[in-house]
Formats: C-alpha cells, sequence, structure tokens
C-alpha cells in the first residue's frame, strides 16, 4: 500500500471504529423483532396531489425568486446565495411531466415546495415529439409553442415557491436523424456528439434557442432569469462510460474518420515523425511467452468424457448446455439458455497475474449461426473483479481467430478467462485457447503518420499506445466540454451554474474539472430486462436490501467522485418499485449526504407523466410521487439534509491521487488500473475504506488545495452501518435528537435498552427529525409499500405488467420510542398530513414514551412539546 498523501484540514479526526460507533449509537438506539407484518396488515396510504400547507408538515416559508433575485453561485467549494450556504434538495420530472397545464403546475409547484423541493431537474425535455417532448410533432425540427409556453408557466409558478430549475441540454435528442447524417448506432448521438462538429453545433443550436428564449411570463431570458439555476451539457455521456470503449469500437464509417482523423493530427503535433512515434511506442515491449492455460486445445477430457480436464462448465438458474469433442475444437451446445449471458461460462482458473504485465488472450471461434459471446479475464473468486479483459463477439459459421491483450489490473494468483455463453441458443466452438504474457504490438505493418491510416484501436497495443489514445480521447472530452461551458456562459450570457455530465472514472474527472460542479448518478437495484431493453413485461429487481451489502453500496462509491474545489451534487438516484426495501432509499440517502456535506440531489424521478397527477397507484419503477416509502420520507429528509438537521462529519480529507505535472497521463494510468472505479483509486492512493468514510470526509484533488476551507470544524453526528453474519444491516445517523434507523428487526437482542424498538415489520426506515424550530419533532416510519392487489413472482423479483390497482398501500411500523426531555403530546396524522387522532405519550419516570401501532394507520405523527 502506498503512503497517505493526504491534506487534512482538521486535526481533530475521531478514531471510533465502525463497531463502537454502533455500539455508542445503540445505547440511545435499539431494535427488537418479531415476524414481519403479513400482507393483510398493510393500510392504505395515498398522498394526494393537493394538500393544504396549513398543517404542520409542510413547509409553507417559500421565498419567491425574482427574475433579478441574488443568483445562486459557486464559491468556496459550496452553492451559496446572498453569502449563506445551500443545499438542493430537488426532483426530476421526465419526459411530458416536463410540461403541466397551466392547471396543474401550480399545485405540482406547490406539493413540491411542501416537502422542502428546492430545484427541479427537467429532463429527457429533449427526447420525443410533443406532447412527450418538446419538440414540434409534426416534424420534430422546430420547438413546440406549447411546450414552451407551459415550460414558462412552470418554470414562473416553480419560482413562485422558491424553486430553482436545472435543465438539460442534451438527454435524449438524436441530432443527426434530423440532420440527415448517418446512423450514429449509439442512442442518443451518445460518445459521437462530443467530437462531431454538425453535432456539436446542433446542440449549440438548441442552447441558444431555449438559454436566449424570453419567458412570456416573467419578461426574461432563461440566461438571465435567477430562477435558472443549473445547466447540464449532456447527460450520461462520456468516451468512458461504462460502454464506451465497445462505442468507440464499433463507430459507424463516418464518425470513425472523423476521430481517426483528429487522433492522427494530435499524434504528428505529439511526435512529429513515424520515427519518434515507433520508439515511444515500442518502449517496454514484450515478445509472446509461453501459454498459462492447462489444455487450451481441449484434447484431455475427464473419465467422464463429458468434460475437458482443467476446464468448467458453470450452469445458472436453469440453464443447461452440454460438450463435445469434435476434431479440432470443443463444442458447446446450448440445451437451455436465459438472457443472461453469464447465466452459461466455460471457465479456466488458476492463472497468475501481475500487476501492470501485458497478457495477451486468442483462441478460435465459430457458431452454428450468426451469435455474440463474450471473453473475461477476472478474479476466479468473490469479489470476481475484472482483471483488465472484457471483450464480445460476433460470431459466425466460418471460424475465425481472436486476439486480444490487456495490462493486469493487479497482483492476482488465482485469475481465471471465461467465455459467456448465454443469451442464445446457438451452439458455439472453441479451439486453440491460449492466455500468454507479452505480445504488445507499437506499430502494425503499414501503419504511418505519413499514411494517416494509425488506428484508434488496435489488437495487442504497447502500453505507451493505450495511454496516448486515453489521453487523445480525455483531451477531446475536455476540450468540448470546455468549450460548450463558454459557449453557454460567454457567448450566450448564460449567469447559471454549468455542469458538463456525470463523472465516469479518473480521465471523466479531469474532463470535468473545470465546470461550475461536479456531479454523479447512482441506483440501487436498477430494473435489469433481460429481453427486449425496458420490456415492461419482462423486467428483475432484485430484492436486496442496500443496508445488507454494504460492501456493493451506492453510496461509497459516489462519495469517491467528488473533486476537490468544487461543489458536488447527485443529480438522479433512485431504489426502484417493487423492492421490499425501497423505504430506506430516501433517508439512507439525506442523511449521509449530509454527513458527508454535499451540496445537491435531485432524486429521480417526481414523475414521467404529465396528463395524471392525482394517481393512486405506484405507477412505475421510478415515479416518487404516488410512492408513500418514498414521498413520505421526503420532509423528514429535506430537515436531515437540506437544513443539515444532521452535520457533516469532521474532519475533512483532501486526497491527491495524481501529480498535477502528470495529468492527464497519471490519470490514464489510474483508468487501466482501475477503470471508472474511483473509491478503488482512494484505496489505492491513501488506503481509505469505506469505514473510513463513515468517519470522517475524503475528497479526490488534482491539485493543491487550501487548508484553511473548514479548518478545525468539529462534527456532532455520527454514521455507523453493519452487518452480521446472517447478512442482516443495520444502518443508523444521529445528530442529537434526529435519528435515521434502517435494517432488520432482529439484529438487536431483547437484552438491549435504547430509544426505539420496533417489534414490526422484519425491515423498516424510520426517522426522528424537527420541524422548524423543534418544539415540533416528526416521526416517520414505514416497511414494505405496494399497490392493492399487487401480483409478485415466486421469488418477489417481478411483477410483469401486474402492477395492481389504486390505493397504494404501506405496511406500518410497530414499536416504541423513547423521546427527549420534556413533556410531548402527539397525533397521528393522515395521509394529507392533518392530525388524524391523539396518541397516548406515556412516561417512564421523566422518559417520554410513544408507542407507534399499525392501529393508527400512518407512517407520520406528530410530536410537539409543551411550552409548560
Amino acid at each position: 500500500m502506498k503512503p497517505r498523501q493526504i491534506t487534512t484540514i482538521d486535526d481533530t479526526a475521531r478514531t471510533h471504529t465502525v463497531s463502537q460507533v454502533l455500539s455508542l449509537a445503540l445505547a440511545g438506539l435499539s431494535l427488537l423483532a418479531v415476524s414481519s407484518a403479513s400482507g393483510q396488515d398493510s393500510v392504505p396510504f395515498v398522498i394526494p396531489a393537493e394538500i393544504d400547507r396549513k398543517h404542520a408538515i409542510w413547509l409553507n416559508d417559500s421565498h419567491p425568486i425574482t427574475a433579478d433575485s441574488a443568483r445562486l453561485t459557486a464559491r468556496n467549494a459550496r452553492f451559496v446565495r446572498d453569502g449563506n450556504p445551500i443545499r438542493i434538495w430537488g426532483v426530476n420530472l421526465s419526459f411530458g411531466a416536463n410540461f403541466p397545464t397551466h392547471a396543474d403546475a401550480p399545485h405540482v409547484a406547490a406539493r413540491l415546495a411542501a416537502v422542502g423541493v428546492n430545484s427541479v431537474r427537467f429532463h429527457h425535455m429533449d427526447t420525443a415529439r410533443w406532447p412527450r417532448g418538446i419538440w414540434n410533432a409534426q416534424d420534430g425540427k422546430t420547438i413546440e409553442p406549447e411546450a414552451l409556453d407551459r415550460l414558462d408557466y412552470f418554470i414562473n409558478e416553480l419560482a413562485r415557491q422558491g424553486i430553482w430549475a436545472n435543465l438539460n441540454l442534451h438527454v435524449g435528442r438524436t441530432h443527426s436523424e434530423y440532420l440527415g447524417l448517418p446512423d450514429s448506432d449509439s442512442g442518443y448521438d451518445k460518445v459521437v456528439n462530443l467530437f462531431t462538429p454538425d453535432l456539436v453545433q446542433a446542440q449549440k443550436q438548441f442552447a441558444r434557442d431555449l438559454l436566449t428564449h424570453v419567458n412570456r411570463y416573467r419578461n426574461v431570458r432563461y440566461a438571465d432569469d435567477a430562477a435558472v439555476a443549473f445547466v447540464e451539457i449532456t447527460n450520461e455521456n462520456s468516451f468512458f462510460m461504462w460502454d464506451g470503449d465497445q462505442r468507440l469500437r464499433r463507430l459507424p464509417p463516418y464518425y470513425a474518420r472523423i476521430l481517426q482523423d483528429r487522433f492522427v493530427r494530435w499524434l504528428k503535433n505529439r511526435y512529429g515523425s513515424d520515427e519518434a512515434l515507433g520508439a515511444a511506442w515500442g518502449r517496454g515491449t514484450e515478445p509472446l511467452g509461453e501459454t498459462m492455460l492447462q489444455d487450451g486445445t481441449f484434447r484431455s477430457w475427464d473419465a467422464t468424457g463429458n468434460l475437458p480436464r482443467h476446464w468448467n462448465l458453470e450452469q445458472h438458474e436453469g440453464c443447461r448446455a452440454s460438450l463435445s469433442q469434435t476434431a479440432e475444437a470443443i463444442k458447446i451446445r446450448i440445451d437451455r439458455a436465459n438472457d443472461t449471458t453469464w447465466h452459461l461460462q466455460l471457465t479456466q482458473g488458476g492463472l497468475s497475474l501481475s500487476e501492470g504485465r501485458y497478457y495477451t488472450v486468442s483462441f478460435d471461434a465459430s457458431s452454428d449461426k450468426p451469435r455474440q459471446i463474450s471473453c473475461t479475464v477476472s478474479q476466479a473468486h468473490s469479489p470476481w473483479s475484472n482483471m483488465g479483459l472484457s471483450r464480445t463477439v460476433s460470431l459466425d459459421t466460418e471460424s475465425k481467430r481472436f486476439r486480444f491483450g490487456f495490462v493486469a489490473r493487479a497482483d492476482e494468483g488465482n485469475a481465471r478467462i471465461s467465455f459467456a455463453l448465454g443469451g442464445d441458443s446457438a451452439s458455439v466452438s472453441l479451439a486453440n485457447v491460449e492466455v500468454r504474457p507479452g505480445g504488445q504490438v507499437a506499430l502494425a505493418e503499414g501503419e504511418s503518420l505519413s499514411a494517416g491510416n494509425i488506428a484508434l484501436f488496435a489488437e495487442n497495443e504497447s502500453r505507451q499506445r493505450i495511454l496516448d489514445r486515453m489521453i487523445f480521447l480525455a483531451e477531446t472530452e475536455k476540450a468540448y466540454f470546455d468549450e460548450m461551458r463558454r459557449f453557454v456562459k460567454d457567448e450566450l450570457g448564460c449567469q447559471a451554474l454549468v455542469t458538463g455530465t456525470i463523472v465516469f472514472g479518473p480521465l471523466g474527472l479531469w474532463a470535468q474539472s473545470d465546470m461550475d460542479f461536479i456531479d454523479s448518478h447512482a441506483y440501487w437495484q436498477h430494473p435489469r430486462f433481460p429481453g427486449r431493453p425496458w420490456d415492461q413485461g419482462n423486467w428483475l429487481v432484485d430484492q436486496k436490501p442496500m443496508t445488507d451489502y454494504r460492501n456493493e453500496a451506492t453510496l461509497f462509491r459516489i462519495a469517491a467522485e467528488r473533486l476537490a474545489g468544487k461543489p458536488f451534487t447527485v443529480s438522479e438516484y433512485n431504489h426502484p418499485a417493487p423492492l421490499d426495501s425501497q423505504a430506506e432509499c430516501v433517508p439512507m440517502m439525506a442523511s449521509f449526504a449530509a454527513a458527508q456535506g454535499w451540496d445537491g440531489i435531485w432524486f429521480y424521478t417526481y414523475s414521467h407523466s404529465g396528463d395524471s397527477w392525482d394517481r393512486q397507484t405506484l405507477s412505475s419503477f421510478f415515479d416518487i410521487d404516488t410512492n408513500p416509502a418514498k414521498w413520505g420520507f421526503m420532509r423528514a429528509g429535506a430537515a436531515i439534509y437540506r437544513d443539515a438537521a444532521i452535520a457533516p462529519l469532521g474532519p475533512t480529507h483532501h486526497v491527491r491521487i495524481t501529480d498535477p505535472a502528470n495529468e492527464p497521463a497519471g490519470l490514464a494510468g489510474l483508468h487501466i488500473q482501475h477503470d471508472r472505479n474511483m473509491r478503488s483509486i482512494l484505496q489505492r492512493a491513501a488506503g481509505i475504506t469505506d469505514d473510513d468514510m463513515l468517519k470522517a470526509v475524503y475528497i479526490p484533488s488534482l491539485a493543491p488545495v487550501s487548508d484553511s476551507a473548514g479548518a478545525g470544524r468539529m462534527s456532532s453526528s455520527t454514521l455507523a452501518w453493519s452487518v452480521d453474519a446472517a447478512g442482516k444491516g443495520l444502518y443508523h445517523a444521529a445528530d442529537g435528537d434526529v435519528q435515521v434507523v434502517i435494517g432488520h428487526a432482529d439484529r438487536m437482542g431483547p437484552a438491549t435498552h435504547g430509544n426505539v424498538r420496533i417489534t414490526s415489520p422484519q425491515f423498516a426506515a424510520l426517522t426522528v427529525t424537527p420541524l422548524g424550530d423543534g418544539r415540533r419533532m416528526l416521526v416517520t416510519a414505514c416497511g414494505r409499500c405496494e399497490n392493492t392487489g399487487m401480483q409478485f413472482s415466486d421469488d418477489r423479483r417481478t411483477v410483469g405488467r401486474n402492477w395492481g390497482q389504486a390505493p397504494v398501500r404501506i405496511e406500518p411500523v410497530e414499536g416504541r420510542l423513547a423521546l427527549p426531555a420534556g413533556r410531548w403530546t402527539c397525533r397521528a396524522l393522515a395521509p394529507d398530513g392533518s392530525p388524524k387522532q391523539q396518541v397516548p405519550v406515556s412516561y417512564e419516570g421523566d422518559k417520554g414514551v410513544l408507542n407507534l401501532s399499525p392501529a393508527h394507520g400512518t407512517m407520520w405523527y406528530l410530536l410537539e412539546r409543551s411550552t409548560r
């Protein structure tokens, strides 16, 4: 492990272990268990579309944003307005929901403001034609006037409620289609619109048309309106995105030629001659060594004759295959396959790899009919991390030789090669499989700068060739984002804060380093579609509470994607319905983000539909407007996060991840080793663990950062998160009387004494948060959330199209809560926030105790402290 390279902003770092923090927390908080509530114990809980904000649960103190109000700015790595730090507690709107009618807009804005929402991200506004999008319904080439009018009116209504707009300039628009360019084959023109001149100009034109438009209800350009606080250049779009490498390798000729020409020009400027280029790319190359596999020709079989020795056939989820030996190959007949490719794999483990060394994988393959397979080199044990190679190849009836090189990301004594064979019923033949050290090639035969034919990708590339490609792509990407920001701010005169796209690893972070703020997205258990993408009848959501899977949790990954000196936001986040554990989503994100001192959260999404604001059911995976397990926690979340009822952890550390004199080359090296995993980079750079992130704030740095910001800061908050031997998790965040408890009731034994005891359901989320000055406290508690008559599969991973009907129902919580000092009264609240019934508060000595009960039919309890 390398020595820590940390700038410590606060020398008062606490040294509690996670178990110590958890023990301290549970001195005032415990969970005791019985069995979970049955389906018939659920109760209807429909939060209405229109609410009366006179009820105490709702916020009613919005400060309207006029066109010339003080703007939101970025200062000292924070959002600031009038010198005061501001946190964004927001939601997305998607597709038609961006354009509510004039009748609906005031009610939507008021409902958002009532739970503390202070920003709306206008997302997928550019994807479709009217009425689902902003484009003209007839030809899709111009902006639809009615869409623009509704948007004007809605932005004004939001501003009246103190809610800022976040405008996305590119999400789903395929400009190539309307410009008559060749099909980009990339989905929404992603990746290609970062370097294709005509597409960049089309994006600029849309930005000009939108941001210079004068809002008729505010009499000001969007670019000049204080209510338009944020502008995002392009959504989830980078050369280094999840499938960026594959997209670049399969670019259609028109786009590939543009990028290759730029690459050749870049190489000429960098090296000047073929001799210099060849010498640079040839350094450190290693000739091919002996194969590391045993029996890559499949000549030796076990006693049964069903499996070649040293190889393993993995068959998961009922998938089946059989192997047979031919004259020159092994044939894998697919007897039963589903749409998940890794459910059928042919593997060999036991490979020993050395970090930074180059290896070559080669094999012959064919199939009975055209299909694809993938070849991967990964760990042969949990967590099965990729070691540097993951490639998908297309097969047909003629055998082809495939050859791929990779650089090992770590020392590994038990790696494996794997061929993923699922997803198709066509038989596959494999032969002459090899994994050999070395084999790099500098310039392929015939390649030269003078001929201008140096490919962006080649097989068996030398390390320097790989590094140069990554540096070129990073510089190209950064130039695009910097130019778009300049255009928006300088040429259009837009005063909003501008970000480019979310962070995709170290090179993606560098490309965003001159934006006004840094952004990230994350989803826990995003739906998977085994067949056709987004097939609403064929999908799976694994029933995994994030609380139980700390090692896989998205929150630590997000926390590592910040950049020192910049505000940090998460503009998309969700745990999809119908997860049994979806109630963990809002309180967990709110408390973790508050403790980490993030600057903005926009949950995805409030709604996709602009004509059904009064629904009483869960309508999709992500809509939170009718989901009480999420929307019901938004008011508590606003107190926890937006109003900082849970303070940031102290101290704050800036972690240098590369030498500023050697970027982006140093970052390219990190990308080769860690891919997009910034969490892994922090671990490698300074030994930062998940436990560390529960005690302090760690922010990646690309350059020296002043130690003055936040110096000497103390923190009253604590985070604790553990998973027991049975795999059951418990998450707890606290700051004074503020509590967030999520997890399994039976984590705690009956001998544990404390402030909270939950007796049902088995898994629940509970928060205790102040309302206003603290004289009032809100208790929010919920287990499962489902529609009436929802029809789950036996494993509860899907309901297909059987989402049930109204009303939506919650699993109420039963338990007891020891109250803070004072004399308290309590009322259970109805779904509209009105007082429903008095709930007795008993006293044990001077300690008040509130009994939560399903009999109250609620997830909200309003506590009021007596002034006498």
